[in-house]
């Protein structure tokens, strides 16, 4: 199964807790549907702010301000549309982060919330339409969140509405009056009912315990309680009216004091560092809490909360007199009885699925003796309230999840009939590449020692480690380079110290035969971890389907990923070329530091000689001389018999992070239960990566061993599906080549200088990238 890339346009983390609530929900369930498949880019339009408040590690954020979508991205897709068939045109508009993220991705979800209303006026209607356009312009499909829209009277805003709509996969109606509107426009195929999408947003074990005890330890909170949700988007609609809202709700709380309750003012929209009203309620918060007479009875938290603290909070109250839309829905999907102050449409037709449409005052007419009586009437139909919410909220809660139910169809059909695939290799079927998985992650060891001397992240080392600390191996079996009497060799152990494991760090490319070893577990008392390659692993299992004890003994298998094994010459030859002497030697560390890294030798008295890993040991290792027989037609690249395997990240991105990352492919339950332990414990730091990252990642092994299958001349079944070109077979013939000629022609290839083999390795390595 493919990974799913979802795209979510006009929603945040910070500012308006609503749209938050909103991305919760959707996200929470849409992981629930295709677990660690799920990869969600947040069209961001305040990508600072929502970087610091991801909750989940497989969201990737693309900065989309409104200015850079209406300027700049909107103008590059329509160009997009006229010259994708001209390679150099379309790979320039790629240039845009924007356009680029969206042709990435299989779906985009527009969760605005509200959307083509006519008292939104002529910007924000234009933007509703172009955060809608631009993705249908690069050729992404795009459904509409549940959210409310119309009415369209106004002809601008029901051209826009009318000509966009209705080429969207979906468009989710959060009431009948949004519902009916739509159909008076004529916009009926694509269009489902469904409640807003925050009220399906689960609520926060961590923030409700958080919330109890903030209570427990307040006299304040007691069982009568009323919320006060204010707005700044309400205050300036009243401020245009000459309606004084802050003065109105300094008088209402004072009111409500005197009248024995305390009161809670609640921002559902908080910009914590920002002096802006727009999605921040905390100005006009500020404003009125200074006012009311009596602070004791009144408490303002000056802060940005997160959604679903918000909603604890609103759990503790009795009342709740709302001018935020999804203070509204909190307080609903508590069952605590609300009273609106608002100024849409949208209001109204949720409380209506709750027969309750009756309690929402128009702000135009918000006046305080009016709110008084309102409130009192409100309270005497209290028990009634209550009972219509126990009543409707079931189906309500329905009506939410439905949503995603709808959205995740679209998003099974979109994908199965994708026909977006690399040039190269096929990321709609990941697996055939990775084998089966249970999830990716890259990450790396927190110890900077540990980095100090591994080829990549450290993550095997600091996961070894981990397991032997907490006891869950007695022992794990090691390799290392060794010399003996100026030969290069290897050591092969059971490490049973922390100190081992890491003097074990670090890949060694020469081709080892562990397997002659196996009685180094088999006479070990105690559960061991293995580290191989994929060949040796496979080896391994049909060795310990005849051996119960061995089985029995071995608690995890890890592999490392490998794109072909070598003689030791490649390395002996590299180190005479490069003026580095054997003798005296102790160890080789093949790579140490950042990205490609440095070969390293450490000889007996201390001293270490250096020598470019790239242009030597890397050089003629993949130009394929010294090649062993079987890897010129393996294809698991990624170790399929390994519980968890581990590798390079070689992709651009990855190249200027100050940190070298590894990523492992995690197959078994117990696996990643190792490796979440050792997250916890701080000596692993891990996130998401997507299958196609991971492929993508490994993309000129992965070409050798696929694309150039149907060249191979070869007994062995390989999987031949990928499409073979000249440049494949070329790169094959001269593969082929490389490896005989270092096996019969040792001496000439040795007078060959380090340069003209690296620059012929590139050639070799041009020829498997397109």
């Amino acid at each position: 199964m493919r990974d799913i890339t979802i795209a979510i346009t006009a929603a945040s983390y910070s500012g308006n807790k609503g749209a938050a609530a909103m991305l919760q929900s959707s996200i929470k369930q849409l992981h629930d549907v295709y677990g660690d498949r799920l990869n969600i880019n947040l069209m961001s339009v305040y990508p600072g702010e929502d970087k610091k408040q991801l909750p989940f590690d497989f969201i990737n954020i693309t900065s989309t301000k409104p200015e850079q979508l209406l300027f700049v991205a909107f103008p590059l897709a329509i160009l997009y549309k006229l010259f994708k068939w001209c390679p150099p045109i379309k790979k320039l508009l790629l240039k845009n982060k924007i356009l680029k993220t969206y042709t990435n991705t299989d779906l985009v979800v527009d969760e605005a919330g509200i959307s083509f209303v006519d008292s939104r006026g002529f910007v924000m209607n234009t933007y509703a339409f172009v955060c809608a356009a631009v993705p249908l312009l690069v050729g992404t499909p795009v459904v509409k969140y549940s959210q409310a829209l119309g009415t369209f009277k106004n002809h601008y805003n029901k051209f826009l509405a009318k000509w966009i709509l209705p080429k969207l996969k979906l468009v989710c109606a959060r009431g009948q009056k949004t519902y009916d509107n739509l159909m008076g426009i004529g916009v009926k195929d694509n269009v489902k009912l469904c409640a807003d999408g925050a009220f399906s947003m689960e609520d926060s074990e961590y923030w409700n315990n958080e919330i109890n005890r903030i209570c427990s330890e307040d006299s304040f909170y007691n069982d009568n309680v009323v919320g006060l949700s204010i707005s700044s988007v309400v205050e300036k609609k009243c401020e245009k009216m000459g309606i004084p809202y802050k003065d109105t709700m300094v008088s209402f709380v004072n009111y409500l004091n005197e009248s024995g309750y305390n009161v809670i003012l609640i921002a559902n929209a908080a910009r914590i560092n920002s002096e802006k009203s727009r999605n921040n309620d905390l100005m006009v918060g500020d404003a009125i809490y200074n006012d009311v007479s009596n602070k004791d009875k009144v408490r303002w938290y000056h802060e940005e909360m997160d959604a679903e603290q918000i909603r604890a909070f609103i759990g503790k109250c009795r009342f709740l007199v709302a001018s935020r839309f999804h203070a509204m829905i909190g307080s609903l999907e508590q069952k605590v009885p609300v009273l609106l102050i608002g100024w849409s449409h949208k209001y109204q037709e949720v409380l209506d699925m709750f027969e309750l449409g009756q309690y929402a005052i128009d702000f135009s007419k918000l006046e305080l003796s009016e709110l008084k009586k309102s409130f009192e009437d409100f309270v005497s139909h209290e028990d009634d309230i209550r009972a219509k919410l126990d009543k409707n909220l079931d189906s309500v809660l329905a009506s939410s999840r439905n949503n995603i139910k709808y959205i995740s169809e679209i998003i099974d059909d979109v994908t199965k009939n994708s026909k977006k695939k690399c040039k190269l290799l096929d990321f709609n079927n990941p697996d055939k590449y990775i084998g089966a998985h249970i999830g990716c992650k890259k990450g790396y060891s927190t110890n900077e020692d540990i980095r100090g001397n591994a080829a990549s992240g450290g993550m095997v080392t600091a996961l070894l480690c981990n397991m032997l600390k907490n006891k869950e191996i007695d022992g794990a079996w090691v390799t290392k380079t060794a010399f003996e009497n100026g030969e290069l060799t290897y050591k092969t152990y059971i490490a049973t110290t922390e100190e081992e494991i890491r003097d074990a760090s670090s890949s060694v490319y020469m081709n080892i035969p562990l397997l002659k070893h196996i009685d180094v577990v088999r006479n070990f008392d105690g559960k061991v971890a293995v580290v191989m390659t994929p060949c040796m692993l496979r080896g391994l299992d049909t060795i310990m389907k005849k051996d119960q004890s061995l089985k029995d003994k071995i608690v995890l298998k890890l592999g490392l990923y490998c794109s072909g094994n070598h003689s030791p010459k490649a390395t002996t030859l590299s180190m005479e070329k490069s003026g580095v002497t054997s003798e005296n030697a102790k160890r080789l560390y093949y790579r140490r530091g950042h990205w490609r890294g440095i070969s390293s030798v450490i000889y007996n008295d201390g001293s270490t000689k250096e020598f470019s890993y790239s242009k030597t040991i890397c050089s003629y290792k993949n130009a394929y001389f010294f090649e062993k027989d079987s890897c010129m037609t393996c294809q698991d690249h990624f170790g399929e018999c390994s519980d968890i395997s581990f590798g390079d990240i070689w992709l651009k991105e990855m190249k200027g992070n100050p940190i070298k990352h590894t990523s492992c492919v995690i197959r078994s339950q117990k696996a990643y239960d190792a490796l979440n332990q050792a997250i916890a414990d701080g000596d692993i730091y891990a996130t998401h990566i997507s299958d196609k990252d991971m492929v993508r990642s490994q993309k000129r092994a992965l070409v050798f061993k696929f694309n150039l299958a149907k060249a191979k001349k070869t007994t062995a079944k390989l999987d031949t599906s990928d499409k073979c070109k000249w440049n494949h077979k070329l790169a094959l013939k001269l593969a082929e080549h490389n490896k005989k000629y270092s096996e019969e022609h040792y001496d000439k290839l040795a007078k060959v200088p380090t340069k003209v083999i690296y620059y012929y390795m590139c050639f070799i390595r041009v020829l498997l990238s397109f």
